[in-house]
């Protein structure tokens, strides 16, 4: 028998899933000897013995890892044999200790399931199972290193049942430190609407006759507080939103299996491997004509955000309701989500009719990850729950830095070595409570990476939230990075992709280098250097943030700069007949003389112009409502497309929009149907993005195009975008780590200021 030996070291999420276990028992299956340890972000395995035994262990390593693990560097170097008799778990190493040790939250595994609802189990109908494979993560810690006596779970002390599995290598429980069972773990019970007891023995039962009697319910979960009511019933549906203060945005919903789903919205093979996944986000999927759902559920919007339960309390509750339960953050809008009892009972008051509690605590705040699909996989929308904090790996090592994000659907990214640590999805930084969210995370980020930032680096507009932070940051430089190019470099470093490049980045608003503000932007890349190339012709903006809230404002500024001011206050009365005239005038009056009016590039602002003409959304209740409520009509038959013009502008390629829209306004006025309109205006930006991309490509001997931006997470557009660069032999680099809009731009921060450090 030859005996060899090799040293394997696997980084991603290896730690806290159950990989070590899973280890020791395929290397004693394989009758190997050696040992296993976690390090500082990565685990070490050791093995040796026969050849032929160590090749079949690495034949099945790929194929068994556990569900949650996610390897993403692995490497295999040929070791010296010790002669060590059978196969150990080692202690952790505690030096330089980082926040890759903790994994995200986890969603329940087919194994806990089964025990939920096995009578002869002692965790049946048990809220908080939970093994190396699933449970709470990054929600319960609250110092490192991730051991039991540092989380949440320290009030608990494991019974001599639990004891016995947390310390058995051949048990999925070994060293899964929220190890509990009805003996030893937290407890659910019930407060009403005004925080005062409620006497019962079946918490989960009082919850589902709540709901099922019209009730709006508080449920603590993993990150925080959900508001729950029934989907079917629209009524509660109506009356969650007058409470909650969120009038027509769409809610979440889950549902008990994905037969349940399937009865909802369209499902394909790759939705249901997202739905059923250890993340378990919400998807955004094509809705039914026929779906039980009420109508206030999504207001309008051909598509529904839907999930599976993720938590054994969230199986339980939506097994005694038999029927699908809107699931959103339970907050009132644009609040941080609730974590604390005595925190929920407080905010929510007047909002929740009764409150489902446990007494573990939460000790990070996050919301529910929301996904879209594109082609096979994943392309982010809001990453938080089941995502973070796992690293997005770089291609190589940097000086500690950090980017501070921007100040709507805001996180902010720390850069330690080669990984990229995003916080959770933070939200948007308008009131003083989300500042208190936001600082409060930071530090925690700061403290669990050891990270003594060399630089921080900030978006250009003074105004910002984090602007003014970026002096407290704790960091001995300061950058400013323009918004459209922070986005650029999050894909770069997502990607990887070094080389020359086409830049195309797309969404609402940005402060532009030049005093105006950006959102239809072209850059060339050159390596790590990233130069505007091109953009949407500049067109005026009135009233600033109130024509993003009055789409109706853009649509006539774009209107006067086509048609005239005369023509336009004709179109005005008879595309917004319930804008009164004297409010038409008045912009129109605005425009002619500039006041608080300022030149725009937005591809955004675009959308919402359109979306008024075509009489869809005049006045906005939620960012994105214009651009959604116009991708959800967009007819699927080809309906052909409007002119426009390429143009070179003061050494800038420029799309003029002018024909499309004289084109757009002559069909609305014609009374075509918005579906045709928005299909024609869908095709016809992207086939001008596509001719605008390929031309700077040509220029600069580049083959590869980096999409990013808010309107990117228009599928519509991005699919008709992908498919035109693919057939003129361009190769698009898309968002699949983090997201395409602003929740994705501290990632291109940071990785613009760890550049600059290392010196490009």
């Amino acid at each position: 028998m030859r005996i060899a030996a090799i040293e394997i070291t696997a980084r991603g999420v290896v730690q806290g899933v159950g990989f070590r276990p899973f280890v020791h028992r395929l290397a004693s299956r394989c009758g190997l000897a050696g040992w296993v340890e976690n390090t500082p972000g990565s685990v070490v395995i050791h093995i040796e013995g026969d050849a032929a035994a160590l090749s079949r262990f690495r034949a099945l390593f790929g194929s068994e890892i556990p569900p949650a693990a996610r390897v993403t560097r692995l490497s295999v170097r040929k070791a010296a044999s010790t002669g060590v008799p059978g196969f150990t778990i080692r202690a952790s190493r505690r030096d330089g200790i980082a926040l890759s040790t903790i994994p995200p939250d986890i969603a329940t595994c087919p194994e806990c399931a089964g025990e939920l609802s096995d009578p002869s189990d002692r965790r049946h109908r048990y809220p908080f199972t939970n093994c190396t494979n699933c449970g709470p993560r990054f929600t319960i810690v609250t110092s490192l290193p991730y051991d039991r006596e540092r989380t949440s779970m320290a009030s608990f002390p494991m019974c001599a049942a639990c004891r016995k599995e947390y310390g058995d290598p051949d048990d999925r429980r070994f060293h899964a430190e929220p190890n509990a069972c009805p003996a030893c773990g937290p407890r659910l019970y019930v407060r009403d609407g005004d925080g005062a007891p409620v006497e019962t023995d079946d918490p989960i039962g009082t919850a589902a006759a709540a709901i099922l009697g019209g009730a709006i319910v508080a449920v603590r979960g993993l990150g925080g507080f959900q508001l729950a009511v029934d989907a079917t019933n629209d009524g509660a549906v109506r009356a969650l939103r007058t409470r909650k203060r969120r009038e027509e945005k769409p809610f979440a919903v889950m549902f008990r299996d994905v037969a349940s789903v399937r009865s909802a919205v369209y499902l394909a093979a790759a939705d249901e491997s997202i739905l059923r996944s250890p993340r378990a986000p919400v998807l955004l999927a094509p809705a039914r004509a026929r779906s039980p759902l009420a109508p206030s559920v999504s207001s309008g919007l051909p598509t529904a955000g839907v999930l599976l339960p993720y938590t054994p309390m969230h199986r339980m509750l939506l097994d005694r309701v038999d029927r699908p339960l809107v699931m959103t953050s339970g907050n009132a809008t644009d609040e941080p989500i609730a974590i604390g009892n005595d925190e929920a009972i407080s905010r929510l008051r007047g909002i929740a009719d009764l409150f489902l509690l446990h007494d573990r605590e939460v000790v990070q705040r996050s919301d529910d990850s929301v996904v879209r699909r594109v082609g096979r996989g994943i392309y982010p929308v809001r990453r938080a729950r089941g995502f973070v904090p796992a690293p997005v790996t770089l291609l190589r090592s940097f000086p500690d830095v950090v980017g501070l994000g921007g100040e709507l659907k805001n996180t902010f990214c720390f850069v330690k070595g080669d990984a990229a640590y995003l916080s959770q999805h933070i939200g948007d930084l308008e009131q003083a409570p989300v500042h208190d969210f936001y600082e409060e995370t930071y530090r925690f980020f700061l403290r669990f990476l050891g990270a003594r930032p060399r630089a921080a680096c900030h978006d250009l507009h003074p105004a910002y939230f984090t602007t003014a932070f970026a002096e407290r940051a704790g960091a001995d430089r300061l950058f400013a990075l323009q918004h459209h190019k922070a986005h650029i470099y999050s894909a770069l470093a997502e990607t990887g992709f070094s080389g020359k490049a086409v830049g195309v980045a797309f969404d609402g608003t940005g402060y532009g280098e030049d005093g105006a503000i950006w959102g239809g932007e072209f850059f060339a890349i050159d390596g790590i250097e990233v130069r505007r190339a091109g953009h949407l012709a500049y067109f005026p903006l009135p009233g600033g943030d109130a024509a993003v809230r009055e789409p109706w404002r853009t649509a006539l500024s774009l209107l006067r700069a086509t048609l005239g001011a005369a023509e336009a206050e004709s179109a005005a009365r008879e595309l917004f007949p319930g804008i009164p005239g004297t409010s038409v005038r008045r912009v129109l009056e605005a425009l002619e003389k500039k006041i608080n009016v300022i030149p725009t590039s937005s591809a955004g602002r675009l959308f919402d112009a359109v979306s008024a003409i075509c009489g869809l959304c005049v006045r906005s209740s939620y960012e994105g409502q214009a651009p959604m409520l116009l991708e959800g009509v967009a007819a699927r038959a080809v309906a052909g497309t409007y002119p426009f013009t390429l143009a070179e502008e003061g050494g800038q390629l420029t799309i003029d929009w002018s024909e499309l829209l004289r084109g757009t306004v002559a069909d609305a006025r014609g009374r075509l149907p918005a579906k045709v309109i928005s299909r024609r205006f869908h095709d016809t930006l992207a086939a001008a993005t596509v001719a605008a991309a390929a031309r700077l490509a040509e220029s600069a001997g580049a083959r590869h195009v980096v999409l990013s931006g808010g309107v990117f997470q228009n599928v519509t557009l991005l699919s008709r975008v992908l498919s035109g660069l693919r057939k003129r032999k361009l190769t698009p680099l898309i968002h699949r780590q983090v997201p395409a809009n602003d929740g994705g731009i501290s990632l291109g921060q940071a990785y613009y200021a760890a550049a600059q450090v290392a010196g490009g």
